[in-house]
């Protein structure tokens, strides 16, 4: 995972051809654990109308036969309550600037990742447009996350 994440380091501060200027790398820092607050709330808003999918997929799903459905609708739910667990666990690390709260972002961003994947996985029309978001989204997920990387410091 170290490997993954220095290589992005690389790509993405180091040979990036834009820099986030350092004013507004501070600015988004400090206020990050905001925006992972509101990521909690979007996953819980978003979990409770997947939780009656799961149950409606579930029961017609299986009586039409369609039990690939019922798999990926439950992926779909495990996953985003993965990302919204992290990010909630994030919070206040990240309020205190630790490189910890920084590094659970880091998953939450994979399991964001996770996520566009299994969701494209459901149905055949939209996958291309799917995985062409889910990338454009990773590259400046990940972009702004590496570029703020060096505001957060170890916890003593």
């Amino acid at each position: 995972m170290q490997e993954i994440e220095k290589k992005l380091e690389e790509l993405l501060v180091k040979k990036a051809p834009v820099q986030i200027p350092e004013n507004a790398r501070k600015w988004i820092a400090t206020y990050a654990w905001i925006f992972a607050l509101v990521g909690v709330i979007f996953s819980v808003l978003a979990f409770l109308p997947l939780l009656a999918a799961v149950g409606f997929v579930s029961v017609v799903g299986t009586a039409v036969g369609a039990g690939g459905s019922v798999v990926m609708v439950w992926l779909s739910l495990i996953v985003l309550v993965g990302m919204g667990a992290v990010l909630a666990i994030a919070v206040p690390k990240l309020k205190a600037m630790n490189r910890s709260g920084w590094q659970l972002l880091y998953y939450a961003a994979l399991f964001s990742v996770a996520y566009g994947l299994v969701t494209s996985l459901r149905s055949p029309l939209v996958f291309m447009f799917t995985i062409v978001w889910t990338v454009l989204w990773a590259v400046l997920e990940f972009y702004v996350l590496f570029q703020v990387r060096s505001q957060f410091k170890e916890s003593k």
